[in-house]
């Protein structure tokens, strides 16, 4: 069957056939999302593939068995890092041989993958190559999800690279956020007619339902002010030390309240050395990875999302859902999320800014309430909607959809 024939069968399949590519699928925001949308599109109708360039993230077991799941490899490229283990002088010849390894691991996968047609491909992040569903993958359009301001995100350069090498070949820079999209298009104004905005899917009545009959998390914490941060436990994004410091700083001025910390991440280290030398193992504390964070919520009095940098961020989504008040530094599209004083409060990227709203929430047992009352934007809550404005980039341009 020839390229042309191919991409018309697919394109006139009753059942449209997408693929997502992803790195690895661990219990992450971006990655939430991203199974939240290929659930919903499974639930239309679509025959859902994902592709993982390694196995073993915590949440493939929520895939469930209607995503057909691909593993370009058994193993990861680098393995894991134990400490001190990459100044050993061992650590770069089996860092090496380890690459080496994964990338002819691939080899069967993809020529496996290229010998399959889909309506679509999709990256699941900016920071991944787009060169699979380029270079191996069939399809009619190519799509790339963009979950971070650029200028932001961008440290290692990888999405100028995929973007300035791809972007010819991509259909649309789906953008999670307004401020993400308008970002993206001045950064990159070769591009720019390509940005469009799709918020994440949040599939609300699932989370409400997750937290009804389970028992309250926190244990022992009656009285006390219980401040819930969820986050992967990452220093760069997410300003791990300076929560740290702000939570010292609030018990100091005499504001008890206790922090917990849902996650995990390569700087958990990082932060247990933090805890310690601030002395308060007793009032932070780490959950580590959760499955279920909904009960958190729901018995939390405050949520604290404290990043550096985000897209838009799916723990605010979480706890307007679950109708928790929450503090937010002024990170990109946070406005399209919060209206500071209505349903949350936004506080500048700085330490004392935090620790003056911090404190004006843990004070006022009122201004709480009325937070936690003060609804959620209806574009954002609309998943139908959401839903359909990725089946019209998806329909676009074929014989059956315009």
């Amino acid at each position: 069957m020839s390229d042309a024939a191919d991409h018309y069968e697919a394109a006139t399949r009753k059942a449209p056939r997408l693929l997502f590519h992803y790195s690895i699928l661990n219990r992450g925001g971006a990655e939430k999302s991203l199974l939240r949308l290929m659930h919903g599109l499974r639930d239309r109708g679509c025959e859902i593939h994902l592709v993982l360039t390694s196995p073993g993230g915590a949440l493939e077991s929520d895939l469930g068995p209607r995503i057909h799941v691909h593993h370009l490899r058994k193993i990861s490229a680098l393995g894991a890092k134990s400490k001190g283990w990459l100044a050993h002088p061992l650590a770069l010849p089996v860092r090496a041989a380890r690459w080496l390894v994964a990338r002819m691991q691939e080899i069967p996968g993809r020529r496996r993958l290229s010998d399959m047609s889909f309506d679509a491909a999709f990256v699941g992040s900016a920071g991944l190559s787009p060169e699979f569903i380029c270079n191996v993958v069939k399809a009619r359009r190519r799509f790339v999800f963009v979950r971070n301001d650029p200028q932001s995100a961008d440290h290692g350069g990888r999405w100028t690279a995929n973007i300035r090498r791809f972007h010819a070949r991509i259909d649309a820079y789906v953008c999670v956020s307004k401020y993400v999209r308008d970002a993206l298009a001045a950064s990159f104004p070769e591009i720019a007619d390509k940005a469009v905005c799709i918020y994440n899917l949040l599939d609300a009545q699932t989370m409400r339902d997750k937290a009804v009959g389970q028992p309250n998390p926190f244990h022992g914490d009656e009285g006390v002010v219980r401040v819930l941060t969820v986050c992967r436990l990452q220093e760069v994004s997410k300003g791990l030390l300076r929560m740290v410091e702000v939570h010292r700083r609030l018990l100091d001025a005499g504001l008890h309240h206790v922090w917990h910390v849902l996650g995990d991440g390569p700087d958990r280290a990082l932060l247990e050395r933090a805890i310690v030398k601030h002395d308060v193992s007793a009032t932070f504390r780490l959950h580590g990875s959760v499955a279920n964070p909904f009960p958190y919520y729901r018995h939390a009095d405050i949520c604290a999302v404290l990043s550096r940098y985000e897209g838009l961020c799916g723990v605010v989504n979480e706890a307007r859902v679950m109708e928790r008040p929450v503090i937010a530094t002024r990170f990109s599209g946070i406005e399209e999320q919060l209206e500071s004083g209505v349903n949350g409060l936004i506080v500048e990227q700085d330490e004392d800014a935090i620790c003056e709203g911090m404190a004006v929430l843990i004070r006022d047992a009122a201004l709480r309430e009325r937070l936690a009352r003060g609804g959620y934007p209806p574009d954002l809550l609309d998943d139908r909607a959401k839903l359909d404005s990725i089946e019209r980039l998806i329909l676009a341009g074929s014989p059956s959809g315009k």
